[in-house]
């Protein structure tokens, strides 16, 4: 794709057809950088309402960051060109409770609700850790026993807790290629992607996916393999158990406790199912407000929102006999994956959210430091972007 069509998609001038976004591009740079922060023009969503009695005012102590020298292996660059270099559309780094450094691009505004992708699976994680508090949902309880549709499928006898560590036994391929035929029905029926003309799939709602996800031969709990029907699952569980909309109980337990300031919103399938695994658009103020409840262990000036333990858990859970049981070990090789948030392995003991495209929660108790980063890059996921990025939150938390 060349400049001139990026410099007319982003003038707000009248496009010719070609570069119309559409449910056949969107996530296909550069069309990605408006679809990105624009995904309820694309896709069915329920809003994920504020409350203007609960909003949090960030405190900002601003410095100038953008000509930090960044080292990563073998060479260096300012911040501010990696940032550009890596398509990022904000950043933000929280140190002690105040904002020092915040960066937007391209059509990213501190209150433009912004696609997160699998940093909703980390949110959705946070929600079910005060809903096993409230006692509505119980970690050993198999998804079966709380949805009887899901009996047959891989789902029936795999317990809330291996749904959470990404442990269920099952034969779905996350190829972000698109070339797993499984993957197609995924996506379509997620109501993301549009249908194959070829197929029978175009009535296949997201619960009926999950229902007849495949099982494999290996057993539950023995072996990490990352499957976002899962977070899917997930959010469907939450909904059955609370009898309320994933939406709905999100904004009442997490987002406005969290004193979110902007309203958010969540995709839906045509059946009103909630994309809890990569659905969420949110403001990078009100994602900063939910990363930094996180790093002090569930609190903010509204009170205790969340369980201490829940957090303390996955952030310091030691077993990660499962994770480094993949097929693919590159990320984090050292570190674990626990109810939905990646350990590091890193010295610091830095815990994280990743989500495709560059979406990243980055959190360093030690250094009191939180980072939030948006991006629309063209790629679901490259791994030396990634380690880049890592040398980037390594540096700022050296010199903060």
């Amino acid at each position: 794709m060349t400049e001139f069509k990026l410099n007319k998609i982003m003038s707000g001038s009248p496009l010719p057809k070609e570069y119309q976004v559409t449910l056949q591009n969107w996530r296909k740079y550069p069309y990605n950088c408006w679809a990105f922060v624009n995904v309820r023009n694309l896709i069915p969503t329920a809003e994920i309402d504020n409350d203007p009695n609960t909003k949090i005012k960030i405190e900002k102590n601003l410095t100038n960051l953008h000509d930090m020298l960044i080292k990563h292996k073998n060479s260096s660059a300012n911040l501010q060109n990696i940032l550009k270099k890596c398509d990022t559309d904000a950043f933000l780094v929280m140190h002690k409770g105040k904002l020092k450094f915040e960066y937007f691009d391209k059509f990213t505004y501190q209150n433009t609700p912004h696609i997160i992708f699998s940093v909703s699976k980390s949110l959705t994680s946070l929600l079910t850790g005060i809903l096993v508090n409230n006692k509505i949902l119980n970690l050993t309880d198999t998804v079966s026993y709380i949805i009887p549709e899901t009996k047959g499928s891989a789902y029936e006898d795999a317990t809330l807790r291996n749904v959470l560590d990404m442990n269920v036994a099952s034969g779905f391929i996350e190829d972000y290629a698109g070339e797993a035929e499984i993957f197609k029905k995924y996506r379509s029926s997620t109501g993301w992607d549009l249908p194959d003309e070829h197929s029978n799939i175009e009535n296949t709602g997201l619960h009926e996916f999950l229902s007849t996800m495949p099982k494999s031969k290996e057993p539950h709990g023995k072996k990490y393999h990352y499957c976002s029907p899962h977070s899917d699952l997930l959010g469907w569980i939450i909904e059955r158990a609370s009898g309320q909309n994933f939406s709905k109980i999100l904004s009442n337990l997490l987002f406005k406790p969290s004193g979110i300031n902007f309203s958010a919103n969540v995709t839906l399938d045509k059946w009103g199912a909630s994309r809890a695994a990569g659905g969420i658009s949110i403001s990078p103020y009100d994602l900063l407000l939910i990363a930094e409840m996180v790093r002090c262990l569930g609190s903010n000036n509204n009170g205790q929102i969340m369980p201490e333990s829940w957090i303390k858990d996955f952030q310091n859970y030691k077993d990660n006999t499962n994770y480094l049981n993949q097929d693919h070990l590159e990320r984090f090789p050292k570190g674990n994956y626990r109810s939905k948030w990646y350990q590091t392995g890193f010295n610091d003991e830095e815990f994280c959210a990743i989500g495709i495209h560059g979406q990243n929660i980055w959190i360093n108790p030690k250094k009191e430091l939180t980072i939030i980063r948006m991006s629309s890059a063209s790629e679901p996921i490259n791994i030396q972007t990634e380690e880049l990025m890592f040398s980037v939150f390594k540096e700022i938390a050296n010199i903060l």
